[in-house]
């Protein structure tokens, strides 16, 4: 087995400021997980972290000192999005535990592990990595289809591995060219042929990707309109690009229920007002407080839309809700 990748292992080092032991944690639980830590060397110890998102993804450069992170169930917040972290290690060792394995990766290699399960992680000094974290949901694949593969050494020269390892540097390395347009198919791509490197890892002939059925996603975008009707610009290009779909698709999906995206959107918008105006702890909020909350552009707006919707003004409808109180 061939331990070195020295092609791609060439890489500018992060540009992070340095972080001290008191302020790693912070430094962590920001841009990847919440851990505990233990230090051989506190004192000297210095690490740094770059965290950038892109389009649903995070890509993370990491290097440090040696140290000890344990995620214990005690850390795992009960409304995390369940995700995967994959490492590719470029310098230094990197012992991963999870599943009841343990896995050593040095540079040339690389593994993952699920953010919902209890790790340990042991770096070595001169450690240096890229960590790639995504929500499990994108690989469309159960839970324990991938639990024989946390903490597991996958080499970067045998299968799609190379190639894997390959494009995510790349990407790295570039991912403020890409533009915005581009990005969540540039992500639909990278997760694919992820996707098709962790199936070959598992020897199995079934997809990792498997099709969505269009009740499914319409159910998760009826989730995401819910989780996101403060932002004024939501709309149907938004709701492609965040479920790696098409315009034409959205469209479709919401033209077999007999609404519109931007129908459905404003329903959700005047029904979480509506509640809003009626409830007793909100008595002294501006109406156009509201308005703004639920992702109206201007308290004129809404009230025309308020008043289509109900035939009364907002101010009549909250009156008239104290009085039948």
């Amino acid at each position: 087995m061939v331990e070195t990748h020295p092609a791609p292992l060439v890489r500018e080092a992060t540009a992070a400021p340095p972080v001290a032991f008191n302020g790693w944690g912070d430094a962590v639980a920001q841009s990847l997980l919440d851990f505990d830590f233990d230090f051989d060397n506190s004192d000297s110890f210095r690490g740094s972290v770059r965290h950038r998102p892109f389009a649903g993804i995070e890509f993370i450069d990491m290097s440090c000192d040696r140290h000890v992170a344990h995620r214990s169930a005690a850390r795992i917040g009960a409304i995390e999005r369940p995700d995967y972290i994959m490492t590719l290690q470029l310098s230094g060792e990197f012992r991963m535990s999870q599943d009841g394995r343990t896995a050593l990766i040095k540079p040339g290699q690389f593994a993952f592990y699920d953010s919902t399960k209890p790790a340990e992680l042991v770096s070595s000094d001169n450690y240096r990595s890229l960590c790639l974290k995504f929500p499990q949901r994108l690989l469309g694949a159960p839970s324990n289809s991938l639990r024989e593969l946390t903490a597991t050494r996958i080499d970067a020269e045998s299968g799609l591995a190379p190639a894997v390892w390959a494009m995510l540097l790349k990407l790295n390395d570039t991912l403020e060219s890409v533009t915005t347009a581009n990005r969540y198919a540039t992500v639909h791509g990278v997760m694919g042929l992820v996707g098709s490197m962790l199936q070959s890892q598992t020897g199995s002939t079934t997809p990792l990707r498997r099709l969505e059925s269009r009740e499914s996603l319409l159910e998760r975008i009826h989730d995401y309109i819910a989780g996101h009707l403060g932002d004024p610009d939501l709309g149907p290009q938004e709701l492609a690009d965040a479920h790696f779909i098409s315009l034409r698709y959205v469209h479709s999906l919401f033209q077999e229920t007999g609404v519109s995206v931007s129908a459905w959107i404003r329903e959700q918008r005047l029904e979480r007002c509506c509640r809003d105006l009626v409830d007793p702890a909100l008595a002294t909020a501006p109406v156009a407080a509201i308005a703004a909350r639920w992702g109206f552009r201007g308290a004129s707006h809404f009230g025309q839309m308020f008043k289509a919707a109900t035939g009364q003004t907002p101010a009549d409808f909250r009156r008239m809700s104290r009085e039948d109180g």
